[in-house]
């Protein structure tokens, strides 16, 4: 682990003198010293490489944003600013993979991306195997038909009563939403009652 985070303090000090055109090229050999060894690495060596990945996607492109996006969408001890970075993105490209996969994205991030992002980020976080319930409140509130459709059909989706009501709400002005709340196994009976009664009116 000592030669590991010497290598990493020798690529942030050589950061200084990397010309734009081998950014790519060094933001590539990054990631894969990060992926080769993720399971393995105590939280400051991933620290260390966050602050390099940081200071490297400053004047990445979008397909190298994209790329890297992609690689780090699945990792569980992934650089957690450098993936909030990532899900932050105004391009949908770039935010969707970690958006929809990462695990290291805590539910403030998420929460916050719901309330200011476009439909596109807010469909990602409603496609999470994952999302609680302080989340599924705020894609309900601001989602599109689309996005309350598929947090309402994810069964990985956790719903707070408020939440429930809401989507019991939005289902009377949209048929394909009332009927995948009937199927919704969670549901406890008295919601389920009060959603049959609502829906018949």
């Amino acid at each position: 682990m000592a030669s590991i985070a010497s290598s990493i303090s020798e690529l942030e000090e050589m950061l200084q003198r990397v010309s734009a055109a081998n950014r790519s090229q060094t933001l590539g050999g990054v990631i894969d010293l990060f992926l080769q060894g993720a399971d393995r690495y105590r939280p400051e060596h991933i620290d260390l490489f966050d602050k390099v990945l940081s200071c490297l996607i400053v004047e990445m492109d979008t397909k190298e944003l994209k790329a890297l996006s992609k690689r780090l969408a699945s990792c569980a001890k992934a650089p957690v600013a450098t993936v909030t970075r990532l899900a932050r993105d105004d391009d949908p490209s770039i935010s969707e993979p970690v958006l929809l996969q990462s695990l290291c994205l805590e539910d403030a991030v998420l929460g916050d991306i719901a309330r200011t992002k476009s439909q596109s980020h807010l469909l990602a976080i409603a496609c999470r195997a994952k999302v609680s319930a302080v989340v599924t409140e705020l894609l309900i509130e601001r989602g599109d038909d689309v996005v309350v459709r598929y947090v309402a059909n994810n069964p990985g989706a956790e719903f707070s009563e408020a939440g429930f009501l809401a989507l019991v709400k939005r289902s009377k002005s949209d048929g394909a939403l009332a009927e995948q709340l009937k199927e919704r196994k969670d549901i406890r009976r008295p919601q389920r009652q009060k959603q049959t009664a609502t829906t018949i009116k």
